[in-house]
């Protein structure tokens, strides 16, 4: 009788010692999948930054060819009116529509790189979720194999003193 209690007893331990081998190897896996999936959305990320590059030099290019030709409309305006376009009010509306419209293109510009920055921040947080998820996968997998270790000591020093229990049984 004693056999078959020590015979659980071990095939229990490594049963048990087994299914924290595969929890550990499922939850390794999961992690680096999540890894993988962080490097993916942190990629779309640096496309998104990159993108927002491209579309605020562009439009800040449609902005200085919508100034000029806006002074190129007012200089024709005042010409054809006979205004003397080298000093006073005239100048000064050329003068500040360039002005205004440097610093609307300016405003373009910059607005397009906070854009590309905010983008460039989510990569590289999306970089580090993926590392702590592969530093987690080991962990779990390392934790694993480690629990099963000790549930296959902790059985067995059960085991053997259930033996011992048996065996001064017998002697007594």
């Amino acid at each position: 009788m004693c056999d078959v209690t020590m015979a659980l007893m071990i095939g229990s331990t490594l049963i048990g010692a087994a299914g924290q081998v595969q929890q550990a190897q499922a939850t390794a896996k999961a992690n680096r999948y999540n890894a993988q999936v962080q490097k993916m959305n942190a990629t779309i990320a640096d496309n998104r930054a990159k993108d927002a590059i491209e579309r605020g030099k562009l439009e800040e290019q449609r902005k200085r060819q919508e100034v000029a030709r806006l002074q190129g409309a007012q200089t024709a305006a005042m010409a054809a009116n006979g205004v003397d376009l080298s000093f006073g009010s005239p100048l000064d509306v050329l003068v500040d529509t360039a002005a205004l419209g440097e610093i609307d293109a300016l405003t373009i510009r910059t607005n397009a790189y906070r854009e590309a920055y905010e983008h460039k921040v989510d990569a590289a947080n999306k970089r580090a979720g993926a590392q702590l998820s592969s530093m987690s996968a080991d962990a779990a997998k390392t934790g694993g194999y480690l629990s099963a270790a000790g549930t296959i000591l902790g059985g067995g020093a059960n085991a053997y003193g259930q033996y011992q229990k048996s065996t001064m049984g017998v002697i007594s």
